[in-house]
């Protein structure tokens, strides 16, 4: 799924900058460019259509499962790459409210 709001901001940018004479754009269209460099992106950042209060709650849920020993049990780590104390760690990296 493309990010519009990413994809935008990487057109606008790479028009400044070529209208700047800081960057020489030799594609007819930007889109092409613009859209591998937004999968690039998208892959170390979070999709921008993610509110605040949605990466909220996704806080909440890591917590909720590393809390509860049924659900995080032994097999979790191996299902998930991560353990409860790496799971704590990433979950303190999103939003608290």
């Amino acid at each position: 799924m493309r990010d519009r709001v990413l994809s935008e901001a990487i057109a606008s940018v790479l028009g400044d900058l070529e209208r700047d004479g800081d960057l020489v754009v030799t594609s007819s269209t930007l889109g092409p460019v613009v859209e591998r460099i937004a999968d690039a992106v998208l892959g170390v950042v979070p999709h921008t259509s993610l509110s605040q209060l949605e990466l909220h709650g996704v806080r909440s849920l890591i917590q909720h499962a590393i809390a509860d020993q049924r659900f995080f049990d032994w097999e979790m780590p191996t299902l998930t790459g991560f353990t409860a104390e790496e799971f704590g760690h990433i979950a303190d990296k999103l939003p608290r409210e």
